[in-house]
C-alpha cells in the first residue's frame, strides 16, 4: 500500500473545522451490511475526509463487497499506511512514535516488543521495526483466507488519531472514529493521560475532539433524522450491547450510564430522542 502523507498534508494543512472520519472494520461489515437501510450519501456526508489505517484494511482486503463498498464512499478517502505515514507526522523521530505504539498497546505481546528497545538509540533501531512491531506484537491468529491480529486495528487507529491532533492542531474539529470494539475507550483514555509527557510531548488538548460513531449512535442517529423506523432497528442490532449513553430530565440534569442493554431497551431509547445521547 502506497503512503498517503502528501495527500493528506495536502488535505488538511491551512484548513480549518475539518471533520475526519477513521473507520475500523466491524464498522465497515455494519454499514455494508445494511447498506439498504444507512445509504452511503448520507452516512458521509457530515466528513470532509474517511481514513483507513493499514491494517484496517487488511482485516477485509479478502472480502471483494466490503472492498467495492468502501471503494465507493462518496467523500475524500484516504488509506494511511503504519509505516510510510506515521512517522512523518511525528518529525520522524522514531522513538517517539515507539513510545506512542507502547503506550497505546498495554498488550503483553507489544510490551514484550517494546521491552527489549528500550534501550537502544533511534539510530540503531531496525529500519523496518514499525513491520516488525505489527509482525510480532499482536496475538496471532491465522485461518485459511486471512491472518488477523488482535487489537492492530484499534492501535493503528488511535495513534494515528493522536498523531492527527498532535500535527495539525489548527486545523481538525472533529476526528470520529467509527468503531464499536469497546476497548477503544480505555485505550483512548490511557493515550490522553500520557499524550504529553515528556517522552511524547504530542501537545494535544486535555480534551481532544474524538468521537466515537459506534453501531448503537449510527442507529439512533437514524432514527432520530427519520433515515429508518424504530422497528427496523431489532434486524440490525440482533444482540445486547455495552453501551454508554446520558439520559436527561426535565430539571435540566442528566445522568451517564454505562450498561450492556438489551435490544428491546434500545428500540424503546430510539423512540424518545430528546431524552436520550448515545456515547458509545
Amino acid at each position: 500500500m502506497m503512503g498517503s502523507y502528501r495527500d493528506i498534508e495536502g488535505e488538511l494543512r491551512g484548513k480549518t473545522n475539518v471533520r475526519i472520519l477513521i473507520l475500523d472494520t466491524g464498522n465497515i461489515q455494519f454499514l455494508y451490511q445494511y447498506s439498504d437501510v444507512l445509504p452511503q450519501s448520507i452516512l458521509f456526508q457530515p466528513y470532509d475526509i474517511v481514513l483507513i489505517p493499514g491494517w484496517v484494511h487488511a482485516e477485509y482486503a479478502h472480502h471483494t463487497g466490503k472492498l467495492q463498498y468502501v471503494s465507493a464512499i462518496p467523500t475524500a478517502l484516504y488509506y494511511i499506511d503504519e509505516v510510510e505515514d506515521y512517522l512523518p507526522m511525528i518529525g520522524y523521530q522514531d522513538k517517539r512514535l515507539m513510545e506512542l505504539f507502547r503506550v497505546a498497546s498495554p498488550f503483553s505481546e507489544s510490551q514484550r516488543f517494546f521491552n527489549q528497545y528500550r534501550n537502544v538509540p533511534a539510530e540503531d533501531l531496525p529500519d523496518d521495526w514499525i513491520d516488525l512491531y505489527y509482525e510480532n506484537g499482536f496475538l496471532t491468529r491465522q485461518t485459511e483466507t486471512l491472518i488477523t491480529k488482535k487489537n492492530a486495528g484499534e492501535v493503528s487507529i488511535l495513534t494515528l488519531a493522536f498523531l492527527l491532533l498532535s500535527h495539525y492542531r489548527n486545523e481538525i474539529s472533529n476526528i470520529s472514529i467509527a468503531t464499536s470494539d469497546f476497548c477503544v475507550i480505555s485505550l483512548k483514555n490511557r493515550l490522553l493521560r500520557e499524550a504529553n509527557s515528556p517522552n511524547l510531548a504530542l501537545s494535544v488538548p486535555q480534551t481532544p475532539p474524538i468521537s466515537y460513531l459506534s453501531k448503537d449512535v449510527t442507529l439512533f442517529h437514524a432514527v432520530k433524522t427519520g433515515l429508518t423506523l424504530p422497528d427496523s432497528i431489532a434486524r440490525m442490532r440482533q444482540n445486547p450491547k455495552s453501551s454508554i449513553y446520558v439520559e436527561h430530565f426535565r430539571d435540566g440534569s442528566s445522568t451517564l450510564h454505562e450498561v450492556v442493554v438489551e435490544t428491546p431497551t434500545f428500540i424503546e431509547m430510539c423512540r424518545k430522542p430528546h431524552k436520550y445521547t448515545i456515547i458509545f
